[in-house]
């Protein structure tokens, strides 16, 4: 029986083939799509799932309400809140610390390279984490001072394939010994290094490291027990806190007015941190609202295909009355028929399959070159139960968008078709719904990649009140720091430099918070966003005062007790006019205190997904800068590139000249929104394109039942194009009732897509009148190609027959 239904559904396939080629990419398409989506969502929620320990692992983090600032959750902690934490808390079993240390320059003879990612831990991280060593004892590696374990690339690097355990590498002139050879971190690993350092290394000189509390600069992760109720050991964290930092004496203030530590489990740290400031370690942090968007954005897609795959099916039925009537005459069960017509759409679904694996295997790479990812389709040939799965997974879905066309063939009263009745019942009706939800959730898509696109482009040509264009930006170390005056004055007679300048941190990143205090009346304290610069640093930025002066070398005391405010926190301050008021950091004595000199407006230190926090800027270069930056002449870019190597060749030969453009820093921030946009504009087209083979094979079966009708109305003088309208204007109806129902819906889900950004545009009506208009020209002309070559048959070989 079923080497029969196999047979027929083949010859039925083979006999229309149009509709079935349309049913079957139309669907290979939507799987394709599912597939390849699956994959980016699988692939982020992969982060960090190879540690054994990931559900007992947690991130410290703080919430910080300092006067003056904005409310902001951050990824940093104290150095004596572990060791504390697990010597207080026996829910707490162990805990590592994670100190970002920057790119640091290490040498192995005559091998000199830039090490990215080097990182301080504690001899905990590797029991704790598994990141698996080649060589060396996980338990011991980080024991003593001066001992580190670096990554399978980086014992490339310097040794080739040669024998790196128990080999020096020099930094800062000093030799650290090598006790461990990491395998390479993996890709969706949110922690990424190139060299751990033992922490007793970096604090050998600090024996109070422990106990340190007050400054917030590394990260501490602890492992809980397994029975811990997390919850509960938070809400004992205001006593932890009281403990180690009691009530200022002079003040009385409570710690707790100012911090409130929470635990983050280490699974929800790739796609839940977006609101966690100072993240330095997170490596491709990404928004997890995105990939719910993407999910349904796939489910949409796969939805339309299946609409389609329903609606075909149905509408293929017009051929086949007969052969049920003839079939059901001769004794055929409704079970049967039902049986039959099942099994062709679960072969469609077959073909479907093999075609969708062709084509994801096609397009990932494209994915890749659009989302900067590594994602593999081996994920499912290279493993036969997901292949098995994702087989098994299209086949139902063919056998379930088959039911209703099955269910309602085989059901038809035998009678009725073989007197030749009317077979229209309520199956229009459906098959309009089917095409109205096509088209409403093509125009939602449509709306959605409108709108993103605008705020991207938004965001993109924001007046931050800064000029980041042509600005070169090179890390500085400590020669570069001794040089820097040198450097600036070599570097200011190349006609191809405009201007330079230095600060203790880029532009971008989250700034330094520290402890700010201010004299009026009395002395009160804030904590403001603060950053070291140079004197000409406003200059360069072309940043913009609103009241005072700016830094000046004619003024001695603008050398450490001179400072810029911004607009926010003059405005925090409540003060007209704080020019000329005493203030300075938290440790100058209250006697000697600098002064106010200026007021600039605010400009986005921040991306645009934050508000701009208040800010205090310093000229203070006995603390040392981390970034130059070199304003460069337009139309000399290269030139000017190639004066600033030559110069900090001059000067810091110790240091290679690495360099990167401020704007593409800032790009860099919105690299998940510019991710999402590629991939919505993407899927969008699809999901048009599927909805338009749809579109394409229902009117051809619609203009094919209605040729005697065309034929009689040309017979009466009706004009090709009074037929085209006739035979289109019912998916013209269509069209617009998609977009009058699926038009809220879209305005709502992109309000709340904006509401991630402080700084957003309104959903705008042209994105709808666009939506609308696209999937009502593009039904028309999908449409159109049938119901021209209708109008122009000769009516004369239509009605022949009658």
């Amino acid at each position: 029986m079923l080497r029969n239904y196999l047979k027929v559904a083949l010859r039925n396939t083979a006999n229309q083939k149009l509709l079935s080629l349309i049913n079957i990419f139309s669907l290979a398409f939507g799987i394709a799509a599912c597939l390849i989506i699956f994959l980016f969502i699988q692939d982020e929620r992969s982060f960090d799932a190879f540690h054994a320990k990931q559900d007992q692992l947690y991130r410290l983090n703080e919430v910080q309400s300092f006067p003056g600032t904005n409310t902001q959750h951050v990824a940093l902690s104290m150095p004596g809140m572990g060791p504390n934490l697990q010597k207080d808390y026996p829910e707490v079993l162990n805990f590592t610390r994670y100190w970002t240390r920057g790119k640091r320059l290490f040498e192995k003879g005559d091998t000199r390279l830039i090490v990215e990612e080097v990182v301080g831990v504690d001899s905990t991280f590797l029991e704790l984490f598994d990141f698996r060593l080649l060589d060396g004892d996980a338990a011991t590696a980080l024991d003593e001072p001066y001992s580190i374990v670096i990554s399978e690339e980086t014992a490339k690097k310097f040794f080739g394939g040669g024998k790196a355990m128990g080999e020096s590498l020099v930094m800062n002139g000093k030799p650290y010994k090598i006790t461990g050879i990491a395998e390479n971190v993996p890709e969706n690993s949110h922690l990424q290094f190139d060299v751990l350092l033992s922490i007793p290394t970096v604090t050998r000189d600090d024996p109070g490291f422990n106990e340190q509390f007050g400054s917030n600069y590394l990260v501490t992760y602890l492992l809980l027990d397994p029975a811990a109720d997390v919850k509960a050991l938070e809400s004992r964290m205001p006593e932890f806190l009281s403990r180690y930092m009691p009530p200022d004496d002079n003040t009385g203030q409570d710690v707790n007015d100012f911090y409130k530590l929470y635990f983050q489990p280490l699974p929800d740290i790739h796609l839940a941190s977006m609101e966690v400031e100072h993240d330095y370690q997170n490596y491709r942090k990404f928004n997890g609202a995105y990939l719910d968007i993407f999910a349904i954005v796939g489910l949409f897609i796969l939805l339309i295909a299946a609409v389609n795959f329903m609606n075909l099916i149905t509408a293929r039925a017009s051929h086949r009355w007969k052969e049920v009537g003839v079939r059901k005459t001769m004794g055929a069960l409704k079970g049967q028929l039902f049986s039959q017509f099942a099994v062709e759409s679960a072969l469609l679904g077959v073909f479907a399959f093999i075609l969708a694996m062709a084509i994801s295997v096609a397009f990932t790479p494209l994915l890749n070159q659009v989302a900067g990812r590594t994602l593999s389709m081996a994920y499912f040939l290279g493993h036969p139960l997901n292949l098995a799965l994702a087989f098994l997974f299209t086949l139902a879905l063919g056998l379930l968008a088959g039911v209703y066309p099955s269910y309602y063939l085989a059901s038809y009263r035998t009678v009725n078709i073989l007197k030749g009745g009317d077979v229209k019942s309520k199956k229009s009706v459906f098959r309009s719904a089917l095409v109205v939800l096509q088209f409403g959730l093509a125009i939602a898509m449509i709306v959605s990649t409108f709108t993103v696109v605008q705020q991207l482009r938004y965001m993109k040509n924001k007046d931050i009140g800064l000029n980041k264009d042509h600005i070169l930006l090179v890390d500085m170390n400590e020669e570069a720091n001794t040089a820097f005056e040198t450097m600036k004055k070599e570097l200011l007679k190349s006609s191809n430099i405009k201007g330079v300048t230095a600060s203790g941190q880029r532009l971008g990143n989250n700034f330094h918070q520290w402890g700010f205090k201010l004299k009026t009346d009395s002395i009160f304290g804030m904590t403001p966003s603060n950053v070291n610069v140079d004197y000409d640093y406003l200059d360069v930025y072309e940043i913009k005062l609103k009241q005072g002066r700016k830094f000046s070398r004619d003024y001695a005391t603008d050398k450490d007790y001179a400072f810029i405010i911004n607009e926010s926190l003059a405005q925090e301050l409540g003060l007209e006019d704080p020019i000329g008021i005493s203030a300075g950091h938290s440790w100058y004595p209250d006697d000697s205190l600098g002064t106010i000199i200026g007021v600039s407006e605010d400009f986005n230190f921040n991306s645009l997904h934050h508000d701009i926090n208040t800010l205090a800027m310093v000229v203070h270069p006995d603390w040392g800068y981390d970034e130059l930056s070199v304003k460069l002449e337009g139309g000399h870019i290269e030139a000017a590139i190639r004066d600033v190597e030559r110069v900090w060749a001059e000067l810091v030969p110790s240091w290679p000249f690495r360099y990167t453009f401020l704007d593409e820093h800032f790009e860099e921030l919105y690299r998940s929104d510019q991710q999402m946009e590629a991939v919505v504009a993407i899927m969008a087209a699809l999901a048009i394109f599927i909805a338009c083979m749809g579109l394409f094979g229902l009117a051809a079966i619609t203009v094919e039942k209605r040729t005697k009708e065309v034929g009689i109305r040309k017979v009466l003088g009706a004009s090709a194009a009074q037929i085209v309208v006739q035979l289109s204007k019912n998916f013209a109806l269509l069209v617009l009732l998609a977009f009058i129902v699926f038009s809220p819906l879209a305005f709502w889900a992109m309000n709340r897509w904006l509401e991630n950004f402080a700084y957003r545009i309104e959903v705008s009506p042209l994105a709808f009148l666009l939506g609308g208009f696209l999937a009502l020209a593009i039904a028309l002309l999908t449409v159109s190609v049938h119901t021209l070559r209708s109008a122009r048959v000769n009516p004369a070989e239509v009605l022949r027959s009658e």
